[in-house]
């Protein structure tokens, strides 16, 4: 029997948008990480009702708001990751990816932002973080941001040793 290479993140969620948040999911997949975390009611994308989010363990929001799903991820989670478009001063520039910063902030929850691979593992093993909610762009404001995320997370999280 093949022995699957454990990890220190034993669950990623997301709120199952085009783009960064289904790069987390399918990434996760791929690399044998337990997946959740709340979407909108009906399961609601840019594209519309995307119901293979099933498949990922998310759960419906009571409504279709992006804000309560987002709110709800970053609660459920140790901390998140926003991979967002900034501007030249280094501040976000759109409301879901801000939402996601100032809710994580409220909450005391650890996040980072843009992350190079070196800083991504070395947050997650000082924050212990187990449960990474992955938030940032939809596909069609950062065009390319889906694969950009999921090779990154890939990458990185292969090479995050597991603590015993």
């Amino acid at each position: 029997m093949k022995k699957t290479k454990e990890h220190i993140i034993k669950k990623i969620i997301s709120g199952g948008q085009t783009g960064a948040d289904r790069a987390g999911l399918d990434a996760a997949k791929e690399l044998g990480i337990k997946t959740g975390g709340y979407c909108p009611k009906g399961f609601l994308t840019e594209n519309g009702q995307d119901k293979s989010l099933r498949k990922f363990g998310l759960e419906e929001s009571d409504t279709q708001d992006y804000n309560e799903r987002t709110v709800k991820n970053v609660e459920a989670s140790d901390g998140t990751v926003i991979f967002s478009i900034v501007s030249k001063t280094g501040s976000l520039l759109r409301g879901g990816s801000l939402l996601t910063l100032s809710t994580a902030r409220n909450s005391n929850k650890p996040v980072i932002i843009n992350p190079s691979p070196g800083q991504f593992r070395k947050w997650l093993i000082k924050n212990n973080i187990k449960i990474l909610n992955i938030s940032g762009n939809r596909e069609s404001l950062n065009p390319g941001i889906y694969e950009k995320v999921k090779l990154f997370l890939i990458k990185s999280l292969s090479g995050v040793p597991s603590k015993r």
